[in-house]
């Protein structure tokens, strides 16, 4: 067993630093490409790309806040929750990469369901995490009630699921499938059963 803290930092580096990569995404002219004449038209052909660069901004960091969350109950890791760690900071770090294909090909279901499986993978790694972690309370302490383990497996949860429900609706409209996805960090700021009772332990 070893403390959390190197692990907790490691993993707030990282995820830092794939959400510093989403913005290398947005390209910005050259003036002997784009003239000044023409700047307004290259704004508005890159609207599309910066909404995905938002939007993948917030989930990414709504990612971040749960594992967040989920550092604050875990007392010690072992190994096998560090290699977990390393799936989900895999799936993290692969984000930019989908947001920028689905903002080229932004008519295309396979960009979006590349987009959408990496977004379930971040979910399922977290869930994975978080399940391993308070079976038994293996690595949380003895005093986290069930009803917080419950409720974290179920706010977790939705993220795969929803993202699922995005990747059925993108053969239909692929404009809704979008913003499906922004239900994730609604769900996520609206279930707050977690955090108030960990503000009323905290007392």
């Amino acid at each position: 067993m070893y403390k959390p803290d190197r692990l907790m930092a490691f993993c707030d580096g990282v995820i830092a630093i794939a959400i510093t990569l989403l913005v290398l995404g947005l390209e910005i002219p050259s003036v002997h490409d784009v003239p000044e004449r023409k700047l307004s038209t290259y704004l508005f052909e890159s609207i599309h790309p910066l909404l995905g660069y938002v939007s993948s901004f917030v989930l990414v960091g709504t990612y971040w806040l749960q594992h967040y969350v989920i550092s604050h109950f875990i007392t010690k890791v072992n190994r096998f929750f560090v290699a977990l760690n390393g799936i989900f900071l895999l799936s993290v770090s692969f984000v930019p990469f989908p947001t920028g294909l689905q903002a080229s090909y932004r008519h295309d279901e396979m960009a979006m369901v590349i987009y959408g499986l990496t977004q379930a993978t971040c979910g399922l790694s977290l869930l994975a995490i978080w399940t391993y972690a308070t079976t038994n309370h293996r690595l949380v302490a003895s005093s986290t009630s069930d009803k917080i383990i419950s409720s974290m497996k179920w706010r977790i949860g939705l993220t795969p699921i929803i993202s699922l429900a995005a990747l059925a609706v993108s053969y239909i409209n692929i404009d809704l499938c979008r913003v499906m996805f922004l239900a994730i960090p609604i769900v996520y700021l609206s279930h707050r059963t977690v955090d108030d009772e960990r503000g009323r332990l905290e007392k």
